[in-house]
């Protein structure tokens, strides 16, 4: 596994963490799914992130607030909201490296 690889992983990880913390499970088992699957030298990790985004009902429409029943402050939505998005960015960006230098083994 290259270092954006690694790099990779860790973002993943650090989603589920904080998906996890709210109480989201659906994407938090999704994010750990794609984060094992590159653990083990499978492309097919970063297929399984990507297919996260996109159409309705997607990982986009997530909102973590608690009148979804996620588990959290009203005064923190915006935090954890922001946290998500950063973390989901930062992954997408690993990714389009990782493919520019195809390095995922």
């Amino acid at each position: 596994m290259g270092p954006r690889t690694k790099k990779l992983v860790l973002e993943l990880e650090k989603a589920v963490e904080l998906l996890r913390s709210c109480s989201e499970n659906h994407w938090a088992d999704w994010l750990t799914k794609s984060a094992n699957l590159l653990r083990r030298g499978q492309f097919s990790g970063i297929e399984h992130f990507e297919g996260a985004f996109g159409g309705m009902g997607s990982i986009n429409d997530l909102v973590l607030t608690p009148i979804n029943g996620h588990t959290m402050q009203k005064s923190e939505v915006d935090f954890y909201n922001e946290k998500l998005l950063s973390h989901l960015s930062i992954a997408q960006g690993l990714i389009k490296e990782i493919r520019d230098n195809m390095e995922v083994n």
